[in-house]
């Protein structure tokens, strides 16, 4: 792994892209190494090399070392940066189609998902994305999110009311639990655990391996598996850089970042059951499950936030995710 200073960072983004070769590439993202996000990356830039015999290669830097996700955005767009992963939230800004991954209690499972991701959406939302200078490659799983706070146990609708719960800066998380009786609190990603420690807020709401690697469990108690937002992460490549490669080197990439789709959700999903059913409990977190009548009143109480944004979204686009998730679950 190789990691830049912030001289290097500060000279490397001053660059033109046009100074980094075609059969080179560098690849950002924020997770740590040995998670889920970190290995699958590390096998895409393995497949790569192999595939291409060497010719093409990927070096890979984590933890933000080259920048955040909305600046790894900016470079990609830019060209200083080749490869990124980041959440879709990250692109509703630029592409508010993207918004569809954050409507609440839409998706039941990963199933439902998988069906909307690998399906007619999830290739119309990657063709938006050209046309601000980004190609998406893949889809890769982030996790539903899940409820966490130092009050109570959260087991049904009403233990909701009243908490100060941190959210994304965002109008639809906002509105989301506005729409369930908390208090929500937007604030960026790293105040919050400051906040949860001083009382300034008393939840959050994040996948649970955010939950674990970012000790949330150190300054709150109760874990509820609401799984209210599926957020997924996705592979992606500058335009620029792709659309400069052979035909051939735009198959290489393509074909490896595929076959690496399946392994990745398969690694955070596992790793997301064991932390959520097992070190969570280990560090001494209780965790609950919502009583699927529960989950209904949750539903329901969201109903008009989803009507509310279909419209940034695309009704057309919500209908298709419909009929695709019925179909899957048909099955």
């Amino acid at each position: 792994m190789k990691r830049l200073g912030t001289t290097l960072l500060a000279a490397g983004l001053a660059l033109a892209a046009g100074s980094v070769a075609a059969q080179e590439a560098r690849l950002g993202y924020v997770p740590i190494e040995t998670h889920p996000v970190g290995k699958a990356v590390e096998r895409f830039a393995e497949l790569v090399a192999e595939k291409s015999d060497g010719r093409l290669t990927i070096d890979t830097y984590c933890c933000g070392t080259i920048g955040n996700e909305p600046q790894l955005q900016s470079s990609l767009q830019g060209g200083f940066v080749q490869l990124m992963v980041g959440p879709t939230s990250n692109l509703v800004g630029a592409v508010p189609a993207f918004g569809i991954f954050d409507l609440p209690f839409f998706y039941a499972d990963f199933d439902a998902v998988d069906a909307v991701m690998d399906g007619p959406v999830g290739d119309e939302l990657f063709n938006r994305l050209e046309e601000i200078g980004i190609v998406g490659l893949a889809y890769w799983d982030n996790g539903f999110r899940h409820m966490t706070n130092a009050v109570r146990p959260i087991e049904k609708l009403e233990d909701i009311d009243g908490l100060k719960i941190r959210v994304i800066p965002n109008p639809l998380f906002i509105e989301t639990f506005q729409a369930v009786g908390a208090n929500p609190v937007p604030l960026p990603y790293p105040e919050l655990y400051n906040a949860l420690e001083s009382g300034a807020v008393e939840a959050q709401e994040t996948p649970v391996g955010l939950t674990y690697s970012d000790k949330f469990y150190e300054v709150t108690d109760y874990l509820t598996l609401t799984g209210h937002v599926y957020s997924p992460y996705v592979l992606l490549a500058s335009k620029s850089w792709f659309d400069g490669l052979s035909e051939e080197d735009r198959a290489i990439v393509e074909e490896a970042a595929q076959e690496t789709e399946a392994y990745q959700r398969g690694l955070s999903r596992d790793a997301a059951d064991h932390i959520a059913h097992t070190l969570l409990v280990e560090e001494g977190m209780e965790v609950i499950e919502l009583a699927p009548e529960e989950q209904e009143k949750l539903r329901q109480a969201v109903e008009p936030v989803i009507e509310k944004f279909s419209g940034n979204i695309g009704p057309d686009l919500i209908e298709q995710a419909r009929k695709d998730m019925a179909a899957a679950k048909s099955e």
